[in-house]
């Protein structure tokens, strides 16, 4: 799948710089005798990021992982760990030690009892190395626990906005197995998760230990199976679908404009630079977007004039719709914007872009998540 020249995800450059931005290739191929899907030759040095804020959302799967971990796996108060995260926030090492295990030196040697990699594997160019360098630091009896972007939502669900310059894989179950076995490892569970609008969480233990291993493995590779994640042919399709899902998109936005709406968008993550880019989105399109972030506010979207404001300035705007580029935060954001605006008469409609195009309206406030009121999928805004 070639996206074009896109800019790097964690640029943000100041709102007052006119560019242009640097922009490189961004393909994503798939290797047909490990199936592993990855970037192709081409992709930039990340610059610095931003400091994101870490969602309600992240922040309460990260605290339910490790209680499962913990308790499923058996682990006892003590127990040293060593974490690997993405660098974009919300570590799993502050729930690991209020669960009483002690932190090692991430980057040092040492043999650890857990080992939890969140989203840090697809950072690393050299994927068999990092694997190889967590293996070496397990002790006996030592779990591996990674949680990554999973290939299987990503392509059946055309996530294209995933695929992003720094993230050199995406991992399916059928490409994750081969590659822990070369290190004498083998999954012993897998379990498909939500976060980030779809990962793969795996634990893995040394295979010369014959460990037990969960019947949610099989469930887990039989699924990816179905779903043609064994099939190159399949795969690349992928492409086709992204251009439609972008082409939808934008589509979307000429609607509103033509129809008289006022929009804006709601969040700035490192995904939104490569569907404005795709879509060929700009700020004649979508004014301009928020963030919670204040390290992002001033900024714009790299690759477009699309400014980065606060959330207060969306709330003084009261646009009637809000494209949410923060996709898989929909209950929350939604929920935030309910409160805050609460009283004021403002009740913008919510594009919601990815997996599948909807609209939605803000839940009533007091109430619960399940007061959302979601319409069909191309309904639009009267």
């Amino acid at each position: 799948m070639d996206l074009g020249l896109v800019p790097p995800s964690d640029a943000f450059p100041d709102a007052d710089d006119p560019g242009p931005d640097p922009a490189s290739g961004l393909r994503l191929v798939v290797c047909s005798a490990c199936l592993l899907l990855q970037l192709g030759p081409t992709a930039p040095s990340a610059p610095e990021t931003p400091i994101a804020v870490d969602s309600q959302t992240a922040l309460d799967h990260a605290r339910a992982s490790v209680a499962r971990l913990v308790e499923d796996e058996g682990i006892a108060p003590g127990a040293r760990f060593a974490a690997y995260d993405s660098g974009h926030g919300c570590s799993w090492a502050p729930f690991l030690q209020e669960a009483g295990l002690e932190e090692a030196d991430a980057t040092g040697a040492g043999d650890v009892d857990v080992l939890v990699d969140v989203h840090h594997l697809m950072h690393d160019e050299d994927l068999d190395a990092v694997v190889g360098r967590h293996a070496a630091r397990l002790a006996p009896g030592g779990v591996l626990v990674a949680e990554v972007f999973h290939g299987r939502p990503l392509v059946t669900r055309t996530l294209v906005d995933t695929i992003r310059h720094g993230h050199f894989t995406y991992l399916t179950l059928l490409a994750a197995e081969p590659l822990l076995a070369r290190h004498g490892l083998v999954v012993t569970r897998a379990q498909e998760v939500p976060s980030y609008g779809g990962s793969l969480l795996l634990t893995a233990r040394r295979a010369s230990e014959d460990p037990v291993v969960d019947p949610g493995v099989a469930e887990v590779r039989e699924g990816e199976r179905r779903d043609g994640l064994a099939d190159v042919a399949a795969l690349q399709g992928f492409g086709t679908r992204g251009r439609v899902v972008a082409r939808a998109f934008r589509e979307h936005l000429e609607d509103l404009r033509d129809r008289g709406r006022t929009v804006a968008g709601y969040g700035a993550p490192s995904k939104a630079p490569v569907l404005l880019a795709l879509a060929r989105v700009d700020r004649d399109l979508l004014p301009f977007t928020c963030d919670l972030s204040p390290a992002k506010t001033g900024r714009r979207i790299a690759g477009t004039s699309v400014p980065i404001r606060s959330v207060d300035d969306l709330l003084a705007a009261r646009p009637s719709d809000v494209v949410l580029l923060t996709w898989d935060l929909v209950d929350e954001v939604s929920a935030q914007l309910a409160a805050r605006s609460a009283g004021t008469g403002w009740a913008p409609r919510i594009y919601v872009p990815l997996p599948e195009p909807r609209e939605v309206s803000l839940p009533t406030w007091p109430g619960d998540r399940n007061a959302l009121r979601q319409n069909a999928p191309h309904e639009q805004a009267p």
